[in-house]
């Protein structure tokens, strides 16, 4: 049988409420040149019936089922898969009718790259109304900054402030996901668990600049109520690559912000074997101060501490990273080489 274009793999749990407007946003591609991939995760509502009903009428559907954990079911539907280009949607999103085309069009346009993702609007739905209106707090911040980084450095660069690849946006090359091993089970989340590999591998991802998928956020999606995906566990997953570059491995790091993210940050890679040589302050209180025996510096020193080659942003306020961004480049520090914003 000619192979599809493109494979698009979907593993799903409990979804009979969006499951529909999922697979029918796939369905009305202007490009029918696919397949569509289900794997009904063990599933105990609706949604295994659903599954079934649009299988019946679309040949282009195939439904399998596991009973394992998440992440079995999401390498059993690539695996399963028969294109050498495999897409990845989530069963609470929906794609716009000119994602799959587009993504295919942009891998043709930078032959460099072996997988791409698209800008996303994210969504949620009123709880009196049901009204489709835009996410606020802060998902609104998160689709402004991930909207924002979008060729292969930016990702790589960034990619300890949060997730820079929203994966159900995914299109990879399938000899790529198979190098890699597909997802594996760490305690944190899977999905940037594997973005992270992929890019420490020197696997090289571009973003198509439109928005191609809404992504809803919504009180029972996952990133809201499996532990594996709370915020503790991103910071370890960070701390985890962090330290396995060769520069940090080398020669440690200073750490500017020794607020609550910072002084985590340390102790995690501390705990990673990483040394810590010194925190950077612009508060003068905490200035002069020693924190689980680390000294905190004024930032006014950074140029006499320029022979540390590696300095870590650890801050959450976006105003306080772009002022130490531009203290960094005053330094000639190169974020994504000797310099690294975490948040």
């Amino acid at each position: 049988m000619k192979k599809p274009l493109v494979s698009v793999v979907m593993p799903t749990r409990n979804a009979a409420a969006t499951i529909g407007d999922s697979v029918r946003s796939l369905q009305t591609q202007d490009l029918q040149d696919i397949e569509i991939v289900l794997v009904d995760h063990a599933s105990d509502d609706a949604t295994a019936g659903i599954l079934e009903a649009f299988a019946k009428k679309d040949s282009r559907i195939r439904l399998f089922r596991c009973d394992g954990s998440f992440v079995e079911a999401a390498n059993l539907a690539w695996e399963e898969a028969a294109s050498d280009l495999i897409a990845r949607m989530d069963s609470d999103d929906v794609s716009h009718p000119a994602r799959l085309s587009s993504q295919i069009q942009f891998l043709r346009e930078n032959p460099g790259l072996d997988a791409c993702c698209t800008q996303v609007r994210i969504l949620k739905r009123a709880s009196e109304t049901g009204e489709v209106i835009p996410a606020d707090g802060g998902y609104s911040r998160y689709e402004s900054w991930v909207n924002s980084v979008v060729t292969h450095e930016e990702i790589s660069a960034q990619r300890f402030i949060d997730s820079p690849i929203p994966n159900p946006t995914m299109m990879i090359k399938r000899d790529v996901l198979q190098s890699l091993g597909g997802y594996e089970d760490p305690t944190w989340a899977e999905d940037y668990d594997f973005w992270l590999r992929f890019l420490q591998d020197n696997y090289r991802i571009g973003k198509v600049q439109t928005p191609l998928l809404d992504w809803f956020d919504s009180p029972n999606r996952s990133t809201r109520t499996v532990p594996r995906y709370e915020q503790d566990q991103f910071q370890i997953a960070k701390a985890h690559f962090l330290a396995r570059i060769e520069s940090l491995r080398t020669h440690g790091v200073m750490i500017w912000g020794a607020g609550p993210i910072g002084k985590q940050m340390a102790k995690l890679l501390q705990d990673e074997n990483i040394m810590v040589h010194c925190f950077i302050e612009v508060n003068d209180r905490k200035i002069g101060n020693k924190i689980n025996g680390v000294e905190v510096v004024d930032f006014k020193d950074l140029n006499t501490l320029s022979s540390l080659p590696i300095l870590l942003s650890a801050v959450g306020n976006h105003i306080a990273r772009e002022r130490i961004r531009s203290e960094a480049g005053r330094t000639n520090r190169v974020e994504g080489e000797d310099f690294f914003c975490v948040a």
